[in-house]
């Protein structure tokens, strides 16, 4: 077979080959799929390099009380997970702190002198009497690695800073057997050539529920640490309306030495 028969079969196959990779490369769980895990990915550790410290302010507002902490953390995450929250003032609280070591998170009181270990049907429970969990504050969780990820909508728009962003809303189910504690989350962000950030998280105890059970607002972006991070994080209940805490970020410092010894049952204490 030659002359022109064989140049359109040729042009043919060309084309046919060409549209199957475009066709794969839309399909889901391959590019786009890893392009949207890598989004989540940095914008859940906007806070976080390998290692991090941070000073911030956490303000609890309920019916019953209104409490103010000062907050300082300490954060590795070369190799085995490890983070470590203290409560420097006021005085009244003075000296709690929350360790995590791998997946090993303790609670210290310093009134008692003891250490309570916190098993995983713990890490949604309230921390220090706040709208926050245990996990909210030493981030046991990982979005991108625990959840299975879906893409709910896709729009451009204004950003905190730059000239306008890509944001996504994001759903959220667990992985088998992940440690977490919500049976889903939406989660939305923003993507521009100044950074990634969550912009909201709604959190349903159940995937089927219609409402969620608490929300959390990120807003006040800054430069921190060379990154552009929200400064302030506002938590909701659904079960307690009126009610919230508001952590705001003072001091923030990334890739930084860090000893080992920072994250001890000893350091925890003193």
């Amino acid at each position: 077979m030659t002359g022109p028969r064989l140049v359109v079969e040729v042009m043919l196959k060309t084309i046919t080959t060409w549209a199957l990779l475009v066709a794969l490369t839309l399909l889901p769980g391959t590019a786009r799929a890893d392009s949207l895990s890598d989004l989540v990915h940095r914008a859940d550790m906007v806070f976080r390099g390998k290692t991090s410290a941070a000073v911030f302010e956490m303000d609890v507002s309920t019916k019953s009380y209104r409490r103010k902490f000062k907050i300082v953390s300490w954060d590795d995450s070369r190799g085995t997970d490890k983070a470590l929250v203290k409560i420097p003032g006021p005085a009244a609280w003075r000296g709690h702190a929350t360790l995590k070591v791998g997946d090993k998170l303790k609670l210290y009181d310093p009134k008692t002198n003891h250490v309570q270990v916190v098993g995983h049907s713990m890490l949604g429970d309230s921390w220090m009497g706040s709208h926050f969990s245990n996990d909210d504050l030493v981030k046991e969780t990982r979005l991108a690695r625990d959840y299975q990820l879906s893409l709910l909508k896709e729009w451009k728009g204004d950003a905190p800073v730059g000239d306008g962003a890509t944001h996504y809303r994001v759903q959220m189910l667990p992985k088998p057997n992940a440690p977490v504690a919500w049976g889903k989350i939406v989660y939305e962000l923003w993507d521009n050539d100044k950074g990634t950030a969550p912009l909201s998280a709604e959190y349903f105890r159940k995937a089927s529920d219609k409402s969620p059970a608490r929300t959390i607002s990120f807003g006040d972006v800054k430069e921190m640490a060379g990154r552009y991070v929200p400064s302030t994080m506002t938590v909701r209940l659904a079960s307690k309306p009126g009610e919230f805490t508001t952590i705001t970020y003072e001091k923030l410092k990334l890739d930084i030495a860090i000893p080992d010894s920072k994250f001890t049952e000893q350091a925890m204490k003193h």
